[in-house]
């Protein structure tokens, strides 16, 4: 019986044995590469979880591996597990294209620009290519106000006379060259509701170092739409300021604080319009005041 039980457990351990990498089949066809797809690529640290390609080149019959590794360069260097994160350093690819997976780490910090590389240093089932490299930037967000701004934040207001709080989100453009960066913000889920959407006008001027923002563009866009209100059926809402007993498009003005953790709203309230199928104002659904908002 101890004989048996020996010889069960050794082949166990050989079956476990016979699961590991070494022994998958990779592609055994000639002529197949494997090499980093770009000799360099810039993300802002705000960015969250990217993908930096690795590209196979050839008609392969089977998947290959590739193992990479980083390096710190420049004169402000990225570190790892520090101001990125890489998900795995072994890739296995079954098509044309594989990424290495990394997570950026947003410091909260105004810093310069850090640089590091990954490197392909080995592959199985192909060869390494003439490109192994890829030059990472990490892009400071922290020195773009605009962009520091964006995020999840806690609006307190008066809502219909009574103190009321929502959780909302600042978003807006990532992409530098989008016609609203530095120019336009979004607030989603005011009024307790995600498909709510709030438009800000956003102002920095370098040279005195005043910024604010502004409910603008009233009465120019639906704030909701498709909202279906008894009586009335489906409607689209929009948003205004009150001056007087009138309805106003004159903006609500907002300015930050140094350390960008809270909003101040100017004194105005905003109204929400609504509108029926045929465009006729049909009444109010709100009114809000004394906005100020903190960042979560």
């Amino acid at each position: 019986m101890k004989y048996i039980k020996l010889f069960m457990l050794l082949a166990v351990v050989a079956f476990m044995g016979s699961c590991s990498d070494d022994d998958e089949s990779w592609n055994s066809k000639s002529g197949v590469t494997v090499s980093m797809e770009n000799k360099s690529m810039r993300f802002k640290e705000s960015v969250g979880i990217v993908k930096v390609p690795i590209k196979v080149e050839g008609e392969a019959n089977g998947p290959v591996s590739v193992t990479v590794e980083v390096k710190e360069t420049g004169s402000n260097p990225a570190k790892e597990n520090v101001n990125y994160y890489i998900t795995t350093k072994t890739i296995k690819i079954s098509d044309n294209t594989g990424n290495v997976e990394l997570e950026c780490v947003d410091d909260d910090k105004i810093n310069d620009e850090r640089t590091f590389e990954i490197s392909i240093v080995s592959a199985k089932g192909a060869t390494v290519g003439s490109n192994t490299t890829t030059a990472v930037t990490l892009r400071d967000n922290d020195s773009e106000f605009y962009e520091k701004l964006q995020g999840s934040w806690v609006m307190n207001c008066t809502y219909n006379k009574a103190p009321t709080k929502w959780d909302v989100k600042i978003v807006g453009a990532t992409d530098e060259n989008d016609k609203d960066y530095n120019k336009v913000l979004y607030i989603t889920g005011m009024i307790g509701y995600q498909w709510t959407t709030a438009k800000l006008s956003y102002d920095y001027n370098k040279a005195t170092g005043k910024g604010s923002v502004a409910f603008d563009y009233l009465g120019q866009y639906n704030f909701a739409e498709g909202v279906n209100f008894n009586g009335l059926g489906v409607c689209n809402v929009r948003l205004f300021s009150v001056a007087g007993n009138q309805l106003s498009e004159d903006p609500i003005y907002g300015t930050w604080s140094d350390d960008f953790k809270n909003i101040t709203f100017d004194e105005g309230t905003l109204y929400g319009g609504v509108f029926d199928s045929s465009d006729a104002h049909k009444g109010g659904w709100f009114e809000i005041s004394n906005i100020t908002m903190t960042k979560k």
